[in-house]
């Protein structure tokens, strides 16, 4: 009979050990500790419930030490950290960010995110040139709260400006948050995601859809969308019908050992894992398409995942209630996995 690790039992009944808290200390899995209470097997989105409430008491724990953040140049707590009512980003959404994750120490591909920040920036009119150095600046934060491994978002506003956007502001914000991260449970990656369709579409004739902009409230409700209906993930079509992408992924299918991605013409963000994925799967002897895709391709393939910097690969597994392939996680996005690791590593 299985019994929590580190608990006492009396009567013949265990108590519950929450995931992640030091009576649990890690010891059993959130699997494990959701089928001890005697409902059967575990769902994935339970297994993700425990473990957001063991993540949840750990960010608790570690803010007894006061959070450090970076803004305009300077490092101070999160309590004194101030940001104008006036700024665009509040006010518009004007503005960009970076999520990236750090491991070890080492921010993993900072060039590439730096570099997309600034095409987008170009793009958005906002001059980089009185910022200062933001890798410096990235390093900094991560050393200032004492963090290894860890989930970082940079985030760059317009600025203060008028209250009608007449002439966009010439000073911008630059924030940068850093946090200790805690990637989902191994049961989760094995089980996969499961994913809805929205009701909302990706624009390709709209310049924000190539770049990671504030104004992120398709994506907000997208994913409101997902997880009332019990879904991990929004999957957005495009205008025309075509698949794009994921609320805060990018969307990847195998079909006859060919690995398969949308466009950029299809009105995705081309995400920084998204361009790892392709530079590693030809050296794992697959072949790589990148063009418009259907949605019923996606119903008929054999395996599936999401990409983002945070979730690095995660497999897709039921679409709408549709297993995709098998209904769990496949070979190739088991092998792409491992590279992936091996990468980072």
């Amino acid at each position: 009979m299985f019994k929590p690790k580190n608990a006492s039992c009396r009567g013949g009944a265990c108590p519950l050990p929450i995931y992640g808290s030091p009576q649990g200390a890690g010891t059993n899995t959130p699997r494990e500790v959701l089928e001890h209470s005697g409902r059967g097997r575990a769902t994935n989105l339970e297994v993700r419930a425990l473990w957001r409430i063991g993540t949840q008491q750990k960010g608790t724990r570690d803010k007894l030490v006061e959070e450090i953040v970076y803004l305009n140049g300077s490092l101070m707590s999160l309590s004194q950290a101030k940001l104008s009512p006036l700024d665009y980003g509040l006010l518009y959404g004007y503005g960009l960010f970076e999520t990236m994750r750090a491991y070890s120490g080492r921010i993993f591909r900072l060039e590439k995110h730096l570099a997309r920040l600034s095409r987008s920036a170009k793009l958005l009119g906002i001059d980089l040139e009185s910022i200062p150095d933001l890798e410096k600046a990235l390093y900094n934060t991560l050393q200032a709260n004492n963090l290894s491994n860890a989930r970082i978002r940079l985030t760059l506003s317009g600025g203060e400006g008028e209250p009608v956007p007449d002439l966009l502001p010439q000073n911008p914000t630059v924030i940068i948050v850093a946090r200790s991260y805690t990637p989902y449970p191994h049961q989760v990656y094995e089980q996969g995601f499961k994913a809805i369709v929205s009701r909302i579409r990706r624009n390709t004739q709209s310049p924000t859809s190539v770049v990671k902009s504030l104004n992120y409230l398709d994506n907000l409700l997208a994913r409101q969308e997902a997880k009332l209906a019990g879904a991990d993930e929004a999957i957005l079509l495009n205008e025309q019908g075509f698949l794009a992408e994921g609320s805060t992924s990018n969307i990847f299918l195998v079909s006859n050992n060919t690995l398969l991605t949308p466009s950029e013409d299809s009105g995705i963000l081309p995400g920084i894992t998204r361009e790892v994925i392709l530079e590693l799967a030809p050296s794992l002897g697959m072949k790589t398409i990148e063009r418009k895709i259907a949605l019923k391709e996606l119903l008929q393939a054999d395996e599936a995942f999401f990409t983002n910097s945070l979730i690095e690969i995660m497999p897709l597994t039921q679409v709408s209630g549709q297993d995709i392939g098998s209904g769990r996680a496949g070979k190739a996005t088991h092998r792409l996995m491992t590279a992936y690791k091996e990468l980072v590593e």
